[in-house]
Order: structure tokens, then sequence, then C-alpha cells
């Protein structure tokens, strides 16, 4: 788990998420009301698709400009999949791999305090088995 927990007000602007990823070098933001509370997630994917490039058509000049202002509360995805510090790593692995997601917020008593990633599974494997000790099979025909 990745803490402490790396979180954007939904006030915050498209620009200024994105910013936020870059400098902390992830890939996926929780959403959190004034007072704390998860109230949606970002990602790195969603702001790619939503923004428009500075060199778009100048037709879309304003699309633009209307985007840069564009608080997270408005495009954010609200429905959350979270887990809790005691869920089992497996059991986290399989809800990314089900539901074809790279990330999920962890919550402690209502509040984000920490991301569990897919790189974080693979750290946990690479810490936990060297390669001597692995053997993968790649489709036995």
């Amino acid at each position: 788990m990745t803490t402490p927990a790396i979180v954007a007000l939904e006030t915050t602007t498209l620009p200024a998420a994105r910013r936020l990823l870059q400098e902390q070098q992830i890939r996926r933001l929780p959403v959190v009301n004034a007072g704390g509370a998860l109230v949606g997630i970002i990602t790195e994917g969603d702001i790619n698709r939503i923004s428009a490039s500075p060199a778009t058509d100048v037709r879309d000049y304003n699309l633009y400009h209307r985007v840069a202002d564009l608080p997270l509360r408005d495009c954010m995805t609200r429905e959350v999949i979270t887990v809790t510090p005691e869920t089992p790593i497996v059991t986290v692995a399989m809800i990314l791999r089900d539901r074809k997601i790279g990330g999920v917020p962890v919550m402690d008593d209502g509040y984000v305090v920490g991301m569990i990633t897919e790189n974080d599974l693979f750290n946990l494997l690479i810490c936990e088995y060297d390669q001597s000790n692995i053997a993968i099979m790649f489709g036995a025909g």
C-alpha cells in the first residue's frame, strides 16, 4: 500500500490534478470533499480523454478553456471500489483483475489512508519470490 494517501479536493481543476499526478508519479487520484470523505476517483487516462490539447483546432479554443477550469467533481468517477487495511491481498488482486482496474483506495474509518496498485502487487511478488523459486508456464501446447 502506498501511504500516505495522495488525494485531491473535488474543487481541484483538471490541469492541477494532472500536475499532481505527474509530480507524484502516480496514475490515479482519489477525490475527497472538504471534510475528507471519498467522493470519487480520477485517473490519468480519464484526464487525457477529457482534456483538449493546446494545439486543438481554433474552433475548439473555447472548449479547451472550459475544460481547463473544470473541477474534478464534474468529471470524476463517483462509484469507487475500495478496500480496507484488513482486506486480504489475494482479494485485492482479484478485485483489480476482475474489475480491470489498476488500483483501489484503502479506506479506514471513513477516510482514504492509502492506495494499492498493480505495482504494489508486482513489488510484493518480487519481494516474496526470487527467480529461482518461480516457474511460470506459458501456454503449454
